[in-house]
């Protein structure tokens, strides 16, 4: 056999390396060549994220309540700093702490990055310096209303959202980050190079809320100024539409705590008087009890289940309507005896007491309502008359909603449209109702109720000069200590709930003070917030009134001349009943609510101007105060409207019944002397 040549083996290891480089060629750049150029890719590009575009919120109109402003971060290839004493020099000049700052000046360190953003044109000097980088970054800005920015909540420095608004529909306004590719020497150095942009940012959705900016504006300066006027320990106000539940304005205030929700969502409280419709209109709607029916009140002392319930309003007997307009507690708390345990329970449900009312917000309270096998003997008056249960500010408004709008419970909207990037509408809220509570003609006979309130009963101070307003106060007292207050620590819950105008409502505007001192009563402290309220609205023009279905103004009434008026006129003092959950040492359930009062309640008169609390010794009810009995002429009322004849009877200090016919005629006729306190009856025109 012939042995090849070494010319022949040198070939042949020449030829087989050749095969194997070709083949490995072709494997690389055939088979692996996708491997090998995310490698490369990886070896000389750095990938970074670009944060998208956060989505602007709006409130009702269209104006921004909150938007990303463009900002830059700064990074800086240190190698390739020739001046770092310069660089700096230049970083304090810009603002950026001297303690940031100074890591520049390390010699060991290739790169740094600054967690601080700048407005572009700050730091246009910086970016001519070479090996100063920049990324894009956003900053988040809110309206300055106080109570506008506790509702839409807050985003940290990397636009992550913490609470509110921001919060809850994070998944909406964060929209898509982007990708972008920055070049790397083999030394390291970063560069921007074109066409480095992998994957655009898509911006988040544009949010339309249902608030009202001028609104909220006008709410936050009255709830500041009263709550400091009043020297209060904090307040609420909610306003919505009736017709849609659609919020216009949520705003708290708490003094020396900032802040973070707002309480009118998460804050329960005893809502005391202005529960006292509601039980009303369901004794209408069940055909129990009619607007002009007499109700023993006994002379405004009531006991029961060794329970002493007390009126300011004193009078053996009132009409129904009577026992809204002046908030007799003991009128209510017979009414409800004509409804059983499980029916008061089920009318409170049926209002979404105790259950969440589901607004889009990241926190809600459900409020505390016990069913009736929790109940003790005296919790069935100390419910009517608005204790042993909480609601929220948001739940107690809705609730009056369905008095305004018909009888209809609306589920509340804080959301009104969304809008992606491209300014596709994606999402529109249509009003909800949730159930029917009252029907339209049982609603329109307590609207009547709830205007003479304000007219002529507790809450005048809310009255405005060219509309008609309906409305209920209420004054509750507070828990302190696991118990309600007596002598120096006494509490209360000031409250009102307005429905303007009084014929077809576009607000609920419900205001509530916690612990006002001095003036406490609801129709003393949060009514007069409710009329400045609403006349800054109409004077706004912009406050989502539909001008258009307004009703007219009230007809301006010129009273008789004083010839014509009744000799010896005595206007009674502004008075209000103070809600009392007066339970006393009578047997308790051993299931019984937590929070039922111990002692007796006692219900003051309010002095006009304001006053500390009165320091009583609650095992011995105070005597209320009764003004002086005068003798005086019955004024003559013929010929005048409805409410001002009532109004003017009122005036001259008696008490009023409406009776069929009588042409407008009173009895006792008009010119007879009458002992101020009687009762006149007033014939429908």
């Amino acid at each position: 056999m012939r042995i090849p040549s070494r010319l022949t083996i040198v070939h042949g290891v020449l030829v087989a390396f050749s095969i194997a480089l070709v083949a490995r060629a072709g494997q690389v750049q055939l088979l692996q060549h996708q491997r090998w150029e995310q490698r490369a890719a990886r070896q000389h590009t750095a990938e970074a994220s670009l944060p998208a575009p956060r989505g602007e919120i709006e409130d009702a109109t269209g104006t921004t309540l909150a938007r990303s402003r463009e900002l830059v971060r700064l990074s800086f290839d240190l190698d390739n700093m020739k001046d770092r004493r310069g660089l700096y020099r230049m970083l304090l000049k810009v603002g950026v702490p001297p303690l940031r700052a100074r890591p520049v000046l390390d010699r060991r360190r290739k790169w740094y990055d600054l967690r601080e953003r700048f407005q572009p044109s700050d730091v246009a000097a910086l970016l001519k310096m070479p090996g100063v980088r920049s990324a894009p970054a956003g900053e988040r800005v809110y309206v300055q209303s106080e109570g506008t920015r506790e509702l839409l909540g807050r985003v940290n420095p990397d636009g992550a959202a913490i609470e509110g608004l921001e919060l809850f529909l994070d998944s909406l306004l964060r929209g898509e980050p982007g990708r972008a590719r920055t070049m790397k020497s083999p030394s390291g150095r970063r560069f921007g190079a074109p066409q480095t942009l992998t994957e655009p940012p898509q911006p988040g959705h544009t949010v339309r809320l249902t608030v009202n900016q001028v609104l909220q504006d006008i709410c936050d300066q009255a709830l500041a100024d009263a709550t400091r006027r009043l020297n209060a320990d904090g307040g609420d106000i909610v306003i919505l539409d009736p017709h849609t539940g659609e919020i216009r304005c949520l705003t708290s205030h708490r003094r020396g705590v900032p802040g973070t929700t707002p309480s009118t969502i998460v804050e329960p409280f005893e809502p005391g008087s202005t529960l006292k419709p509601f039980l009303v209109a369901r004794l209408l709607e069940a055909g129990r009890a009619t607007p002009d029916e007499m109700i023993q009140t006994y002379n405004g002392v009531y006991q029961a289940f060794g329970r002493r319930i007390t009126d300011v309003h004193k009078a053996q007997a009132m009409t129904v309507a009577d026992v809204i307009r002046y908030s007799s507690n003991v009128g209510i708390a017979r009414l409800s005896e004509r409804v059983s345990d499980a029916e008061l329970f089920m009318l409170y449900r049926d209002l979404g007491f105790g259950t969440p009312t589901g607004v889009s917000y990241p926190s809600e309270a459900a409020g505390v309502l016990y069913e009736p096998r929790r109940w003790s003997r005296q919790s069935h008056h100390s419910l009517a008359i608005g204790y042993e249960l909480s609601v929220t500010a948001l739940q107690l408004a809705l609730a009056y909603g369905a008095i305004a709008n018909g009888g209809e419970l609306m589920a509340p909207a804080l959301v009104k449209e969304i809008r992606d990037a491209a300014g596709t509408v994606v999402y529109r809220h249509a009003p909800r109702p949730v159930r029917r509570v009252f029907r339209e003609e049982t609603t329109r006979a307590v609207m009547a109720m709830l205007e003479s309130v304000v007219d002529s009963g507790t809450a005048q101070d809310a009255g405005l000069a060219t509309f008609d307003l309906a409305g209920k106060s209420g004054t509750a007292r507070r828990v302190v200590g696991g118990r309600y207050g007596r002598g120096g620590t006494l509490a209360y819950n000031s409250s009102f709930v307005g429905l303007f105008p009084a014929r077809k409502p576009q607000y609920v505007v419900l205001v509530k003070f916690d612990n006002p001192r001095g003036t406490y009563y609801g129709g003393k402290t949060a009514a007069p917030v409710s009329k400045a309220v609403i006349t800054a609205a109409l004077a706004a023009r912009d406050a989502s009134l539909d001008w258009a279905n307004l009703p007219p103004q009230r007809v301006s009434y010129i009273p008789p001349a004083a010839e014509a008026a009744p000799a010896a006129l005595d206007v009674l003092p502004d008075r209000e009943v103070a809600d009392g959950a007066v339970a006393g040492a009578g047997a308790r359930g051993a299931d019984a609510a937590p929070w039922t009062a111990s002692v007796p309640l006692v219900d003051t008169v309010p002095e006009p101007g304001p006053r500390a609390p009165a320091r009583f010794d609650i095992s011995h009810p105070l005597r209320e105060q009764v003004p002086p009995s005068r003798v005086v002429s019955v004024p003559d009322v013929r010929g005048l409207p409805l409410r001002v004849a009532v109004r003017e009877l009122h005036r001259a200090g008696f008490r009023v019944q409406l009776t069929a016919g009588g042409r407008g005629g009173t009895s006792p006729v008009a010119g007879a002397a009458v002992r101020t306190g009687s009762l006149v009856r007033l014939g429908r025109p």
